[in-house]
């Protein structure tokens, strides 16, 4: 799925920012996803404060 259609909505540039995961242990499915948007955000927010905005 991340081959086909996620790459095309990122390239687009109109729809925010994206980020694909895929997650395959029923139970560590909610740490694994805590961690994951954890990641994703502190990404962003230091994306943010290097480009002053």
């Amino acid at each position: 799925m991340e081959t086909y259609w996620v790459p095309g909505v990122n390239d687009l540039g109109k729809y925010g920012r994206w980020a694909f995961a895929e997650f395959t242990e029923v139970y560590q499915i909610e740490a694994d996803f805590e961690k994951k948007v954890e990641a994703e955000f502190n990404n962003m927010i230091e994306k943010s404060l290097k480009s002053g905005g």
